[in-house]
């Protein structure tokens, strides 16, 4: 039961959150981590095989102030293909000419492997990064790239190749791409954040914290396997792709009218 986690805000904004309470399901989770965040045009990426509270990494992380960024993507996860190993653990990154993505996923893809690949080649065995690659191929022919004019296109694609089970998130440093599985396999969600005030404000539950920072004016999106909060989060559509660039969804598959997508509702 793998877990993703991802925030896109209009600024960056305190990262330090922590995934320490994941340890409540690491007997689920098992088998690796990760977090990657962009403190400037570049990616930066932390992952480890195995579990978070055995990790030696997780006290530093817990305490290291310099998570700053607008763009975070986090992963739990536990293997139904590949090995336990740093190779096959989320999120993937790779650099397309000179543009750094990650990308996270939680699914099967039993004819992933099939995909043909051309620049782009997997470290490890997982059907995930075979896929991530097979994407950048795509991507690198595209006039733009991932801008605006080809959202549409990303979302047909991502269809395209779901047959079986897909959730995944997928930065360029600028923007953050979330697919949500079209069978609705164990959905998405999604709320808006406001900080207009002094209060730190921290989403909470059994299995993840997340430290929004205080003393700002800031506005975002935050998406998640599973509410991370009681109150607050909208659920994604079957087979929709939601496109998140400075703290508003710019993009919906599904819906319309997203840039002003109860901001003011958000607390």
């Amino acid at each position: 039961m793998c877990e993703l986690m991802g925030f896109s805000f209009q600024k960056p904004t305190v990262a330090d959150f922590s995934i320490r309470e994941f340890a409540v399901r690491d007997e689920e989770n098992a088998d690796g981590w990760g977090l990657a965040w962009y403190p400037d045009r570049s990616l930066a990426l932390i992952k480890e095989a195995g579990k978070w509270r055995s990790s030696l990494h997780s006290g530093f992380l817990e305490t290291y102030a310099g998570i700053r960024s607008d763009i975070c993507v986090a992963h739990v996860r536990h293997l139904t293909m590949g090995r336990a190993t740093r190779a096959d653990t989320h999120p993937f990154a790779r650099e397309l000419e000179g543009v750094e993505y990650c990308f996270a996923h939680n699914g099967t893809l039993p004819k992933a492997k099939e995909l043909p690949l051309g620049r782009f080649r997997p470290i490890g065995e997982t059907d995930s990064e075979h896929l991530f690659c097979h994407l950048l191929e795509e991507v690198a022919g595209w006039e733009g790239r991932l801008g605006e004019k080809n959202w549409p296109k990303l979302h047909e694609l991502l269809g395209r190749w779901n047959e079986g089970k897909l959730n995944c998130l997928l930065s360029d440093g600028q923007r953050l791409f979330c697919y949500h599985d079209a069978g609705g396999w164990k959905v998405l969600h999604f709320r808006t954040v406001l900080l207009n005030d002094q209060e730190t404000r921290r989403f909470e539950d059994p299995e993840l914290r997340i430290d929004l920072g205080a003393g700002q004016v800031n506005y975002g999106v935050v998406v998640a396997t599973s509410p991370l909060s009681l109150t607050g989060w909208e659920t994604f559509q079957r087979g929709e792709l939601l496109v998140l660039e400075k703290g508003v969804i710019r993009y919906s598959s599904h819906r319309t009218n997203v840039a002003v997508l109860d901001l003011i509702k958000a607390s």
